[in-house]
């Protein structure tokens, strides 16, 4: 299989909340680690992603944008001709996670879990 002409994109859960619901900073801050970890491994292995966490979350955190950032990533999944979407371990626990599969399936496009293409998948050396 050749992915060297394949985009997909990757979602990962970013949200993480204390139990009275109010944000959890570290918790999310974690989150974020791990999408930017997660989409280095994928990389390395031959996929080529776009995560929007590590390519505009930060963006909206140092410009205070809010969520300007999830407007702007709606418009990319649209306007994108991925082959697929590869979702992050707890997918299910985040709402936009779960709202980006949706669009995916409604485009007949593939659903890969992350868990799947790091076991089947060699690295690449670089």
């Amino acid at each position: 299989m050749s992915l060297k002409d394949d985009l997909y994109y990757f979602a990962h859960p970013l949200s993480s909340k204390n139990p009275d619901g109010s944000i959890n900073e570290k918790g999310q801050e974690e989150n974020f680690r791990l999408s930017c970890i997660r989409t280095a491994e994928l990389l390395k292995r031959g996929y080529n992603v776009f995560s929007p966490i590590p390519h505009s979350y930060q963006i909206s955190l140092l410009h205070d944008l809010g969520y300007g950032w999830y407007t702007l990533d709606n418009l990319i999944i649209a306007k994108t001709d991925f082959k697929g979407i590869i979702l992050a371990p707890n997918w299910e626990t985040s709402a936009g996670c779960v709202a980006e599969r949706k669009l995916f399936l409604e485009r007949n496009l593939e659903i890969l879990l992350y868990e799947d293409v790091v076991k089947e998948q060699l690295s690449l050396p670089f």
